[in-house]
């Protein structure tokens, strides 16, 4: 599921560019630099190639989704009847929506 998430993140997007997300544009407090320094010595298999502020982009919408799939699961929409699926519509196009927006210039292609 992670390298799901993580195609979609950075699909078409240079390094820079990640690099340059602005995290406070996404609701996500700016990293302090020791939680920085830390991602940055994460091996490659533990955040791909996503430099650190693309990995708080990565793992806010991740989470996102997740509580959407568990308030499924656990039939907390199924009052919502034959509409469940609006309710999971809009949520992720604006899921990818905000993780796209604080990366700085369009993506490539």
């Amino acid at each position: 599921m992670g390298a799901v998430f993580q195609r979609e993140l950075s699909c078409g997007f240079t390094a820079a560019q990640l690099t340059a997300a602005q995290l406070t544009a996404a609701g996500i407090l700016p990293l302090s630099p020791s939680f920085r320094e830390h991602l940055e010595r994460l091996p490659a298999n533990a955040q791909g190639d996503l430099p650190p502020p693309a990995v708080c982009l990565f793992i806010s919408a991740w989470g996102h989704l997740r509580g959407l799939v568990v308030l499924e699961v656990f039939g907390h929409t199924s009052f919502l009847g034959g509409h469940q699926a609006e309710i999971f519509d809009a949520p992720v196009r604006t899921m990818f929506e905000d993780m796209h927006g604080p990366i700085p210039g369009p993506a490539a292609g």
